[in-house]
């Protein structure tokens, strides 16, 4: 080609032509190619003198044309050059095990990590799209005119279903579902439980896989299928199928027997119960209602379509069901109708009122999300400190390969396909962390059923795919692109030196130790506030107390007085909500200022009996009628916020009558420790029945009694839900709480220290088999141990140093932030977990050094030195 020339032919489409064409042909082919070019350069213009060098190239493009041998020998030379690659890279991992499995250990825990972490959340946002039919199912939802604008819901009227087969030809399928949690009664124990009334075609548009029984159990009303959970909570190890039990629902009782047990949700169904029970067979399902009342009652309802369905006619047909509901049901009425398909629900949480799902738990995900992260990014800066300084083994191959001709994108390849194999490795052993060890302690901890499930769950798949490939190119891009541009003179010559003060390294590495102390802070501070919490005083005294609920005030009485003849009792008190639970709140008016107070009813011995503490005036006077019609009693809380001091004159007005407030109690906790204190008003009621009841029991004797007053109160109520505890267990659910999300933190931690140390090690220890000789030259002339362990330290220590100094400004702002969202009383972020976490890390460190400064120590100069 003329390199006078101003215009070329397209250089891509020369490219083409020059890599498919046969070599004995392109010179004449692509000379007159070239030609026909210039020509039509001349006589049309550029664009049209390239548009037809590319028709030219393509047309060319024949089988006589085609080197069909060069894309054979190709193909056979790549696949023996990839071969070839891998089994270097297996040659290598042989070859330097220590440091192979401290990078595989890193990355599989990581791996494990992760896994779990998307279990969780895939658990939320892909929970019940196993099902086969899901493209197929679509729910009802409509919207109507609010205060607050157009809302829609996603239960629809149910008559509803009753029109669906006579007008949506394309429905070939539909099932009515409501939730429900009727009292469940089974050999005199009972349980509230999560149960779906569905219509029986339920169990042909859901498919579950049964243990015992079948699917079309629930076509006879007197059936019912449970869960493998709940079938073991009720029967144990006795076979479940037609064993009895009973449901009561608004007071109407009815018997079931078993007609089938679900195998194993494990958590991956849209729809969360314990028990699938006939619709026909819920009370409340009655023909004898008005017309307008059955319109007025709303279930979720489902459609299956042909799998060509018309979604736009379907949707214009169901403009008559609104119309239909606007003319029975006037003063409900519907804007319009619409479907959802059945994966888009989980999208869709938050939008639709009374639907399917109503809480994505987006803290706990940020939470999981966030420790999987930090391990994951330990584990791979891990892994790209230890492959670069590796690599100072290999020199003399890179320099070599790169003089007989190797390219810098084939040493890229081998160094990446040699990574690939370690990613391999440790994505196997993560996935066997995770099932063997990590998902078992975090289903105890988060009270899940989390597992790994391979054969059915394909999204796994993809998720594991895309790790190994993600973790293979982060973990390995940056050492295979910084090893593969050295000079091979410098490599052959000897003045290609790596690792020993890479500030890439140590970067990395000060990154590593910053995460591994804002771990130990969060940690530290976590356990730090339980014990503190623990140690807190409740402002009352919670030992020897039972509370039992009243079921209905015809109860009550009775109840009160059977509970009371018994020996362990000491005294018993009513009140309308207890100190523990939730309590209902009131606006108060002092004057013309209104306030918004917790408000307790109560028996007038109740503040006594719970041992609150009476700072100022006086407890309550039973004898008195005033104390039980116009007195109450207030929190320290209460009078701070209102800005008086005890005594003042000035009367409460709580529901238009005024009260006069005769003393002032201490502060107390009625909620877990996540919650303030907030003002406190208690009333002596002097009402006759009450929503519980709190036993004082004789000293040491109220766990013991538990089971004489569950006896007694099922004698008294032999239909109803036994809610008994122990005072001293109230806050028993928000401590399981905060206890496991401690263990995950302190988890964390820990893993993060390992790694961080690990890492520490390998590098340490790869440093010092590069400087050895240089060590001991030192020793023979004369360097003592204290300056090879300061040379040594030297540059660790610094990096402590500056991971010290960010590690405790990010932790004292993300920490505090953190304990702030949990809890209303913690121990912050002070002296004490940030202290213990820069000496835990320090120590380590010396420690780490110090073992490799021994090995110095104990190494022979003669035996090195002489050695190459």
């Amino acid at each position: 080609m003329d390199k006078n020339r101003t215009y070329y032919p397209p250089k891509l489409a020369d490219r083409f032509l020059e890599f498919y064409c046969l070599p004995e042909l392109l010179e004449q082919i692509q000379g007159d190619a070239y030609e026909i070019f210039y020509m039509d350069l001349e006589g049309k213009g550029l664009a049209y003198a390239r548009w037809r060098y590319i028709f030219h190239v393509f047309s060319f493009f024949k089988w006589r044309n085609i080197g069909l041998s060069k894309f054979m020998n190709q193909k056979s030379t790549n696949g023996a050059m990839i071969k070839s690659y891998f089994k270097i890279g297996w040659r290598n991992i042989l070859k330097q095990k220590g440091t192979t499995f401290i990078s595989v250990f890193g990355l599989s825990c990581a791996v494990g990590c992760c896994i779990v972490a998307y279990l969780f959340i895939a658990n939320i946002w892909f929970k019940g799209l196993n099902q086969p039919h899901k493209d197929e199912i679509y729910q009802l939802v409509y919207s109507a005119e609010e205060a607050e604008g157009m809302v829609t819901y996603g239960t629809v009227a149910e008559p509803i279903a009753e029109l669906i087969p006579d007008n949506l030809n394309q429905v070939k399928n539909q099932t009515q579902v409501l939730l429900e949690f009727p009292l469940l009664i089974q050999n005199n124990e009972s349980f509230y439980q999560r149960s779906l009334y569905v219509d029986p075609s339920y169990m042909e548009m859901f498919e579950y896989r049964m243990d015992f029984g079948y699917p079309g159990a629930l076509n006879e009303s007197d059936q019912v299928i449970l869960t493998k959970q709940l079938s073991e909570k009720l029967f144990g190890d006795m076979h479940p199928i037609g064993q009895e039990l009973a449901l009561v629902v608004n007071g109407e009782e009815r018997l079931y027997k078993v007609g089938g047990v679900l195998a194993d949700l494990k958590d991956m169904d849209m729809f969360t119960f314990d028990l699938l029970v006939n619709l026909e067979s819920h009370p409340n399902i009655k023909p004898d209602i008005p017309l307008k009342d059955t319109w007025s009652r709303e279930l979720w309802t489902f459609i299956q379509v042909e799998g060509e369905a018309d979604l736009a006619r379907i949707d214009s047909e169901l403009a008559e069901f609104t119309q239909i509901q606007n003319q029975v049901n006037p003063d409900k009425p519907y804007a319009k109708m619409g479907l959802i398909p059945y994966p888009e629900i989980i999208y869709n949480v938050g939008k639709i009122q009374r639907g399917v799902r109503d809480f994505l738990g987006i803290g706990p995900q940020i939470l999981l999300g966030t420790i999987g992260l930090f391990i994951l990014l330990l584990a791979v800066f891990n892994y790209i400190n230890l492959s670069v300084l590796m690599a100072s083994k290999r020199l003399k191959e890179i320099g070599v390969r790169k003089v007989i001709g190797s390219k810098r994108g084939q040493l890229i390849f081998q160094f990446l396909s040699e990574n690939l194999l370690i990613c391999f490795f440790a994505i196997f052993l993560g996935c066997l962390m995770a099932g063997f060890i990590f998902l078992p302690g975090f289903n105890e901890i988060a009270s899940k059923n989390l597992q790994i499930d391979l054969l059915r769950d394909k999204n796994i798949w993809i998720f594991l795919g895309g790790m190994l490939l993600a973790i293979t190119l982060i973990s390995g891009l940056y050492p295979a692109t910084y090893l593969s541009s050295f000079k091979p003179i410098s490599i052959l010559k000897g003045n290609q030196k790596i690792g020993s003060k890479s500030g890439f390294t140590s970067v990395l590495l000060s990154f590593q130790f910053t995460l591994a102390i804002i771990s130990m802070v969060a940690g530290i501070a976590f356990v730090q506030t339980n014990y503190i919490n623990a140690q807190r005083d409740w402002g009352y005294s919670s030992d020897d107390k039972i509370i039992v609920n009243v079921p209905e005030s015809k109860d009550y009485i009775p109840l009160k007085n059977k509970l009371s003849a018994l020996s362990s009792v000491v005294e018993v008190s009513g009140s309308q909500d207890y100190v523990g639970s939730w309590i209902r709140e009131k606006e108060v008016f002092l004057g013309d200022d209104k306030y918004e107070v917790n408000f307790l009813t109560a028996e007038a011995n109740y503040p006594e009996m719970m041992d609150l503490e009476l700072k100022q005036g006086r407890m309550f006077n039973p004898e008195l009628i005033t104390d039980t019609q116009e007195s109450i009693l207030v929190n320290q809380t209460f009078l701070d916020q209102v800005g008086l001091d005890f005594p003042f004159e000035q009367e409460v007005s709580i529901d238009s009558v005024d009260f006069r407030v005769v003393g002032v109690v201490d502060d107390f906790h009625t909620t877990f420790f996540s919650n303030s204190i907030e003002p406190m008003v208690i009333r002596a009621s002097p009402d006759t029945t009450f929503n519980y009841l709190t036993l004082r029991m004789n000293p040491g004797s109220a766990e013991g009694s538990m089971e004489s007053v569950k006896k007694i109160w099922h004698e008294t109520v032999p239909r109803g839900f036994f809610d008994g505890k122990l005072q001293t267990e109230v806050f028993e659910r928000e401590i399981a709480d905060v206890n496991g999300i401690t263990r995950l933190i302190l988890f964390s931690a820990t893993l993060s220290v390992i790694l961080a140390l690990l890492g520490l090690f390998g590098l340490v220890s790869l440093n010092m088999a590069a400087h050895i000789k240089d060590y001991c030259i030192r020793k023979v002339f004369g360097a003592n141990v204290g300056d090879l362990s300061k040379k040594l330290l030297k540059r660790y220590v610094i990096i402590w140093g500056a991971a010290a100094v960010v590690g405790t400004v990010v932790s004292s702002f993300l920490i505090s932030t953190f304990l702030d969202s949990f809890f209303a009383f913690h121990s912050g972020v002070g002296i004490v977990p940030i202290g213990s976490a820069l000496l835990v890390l320090f120590g380590l460190i010396i420690g780490t050094v110090a073992s490799q400064i021994w090995k110095v120590i104990k190494a022979n100069p003669a035996v090195i030195l002489k050695s190459e």
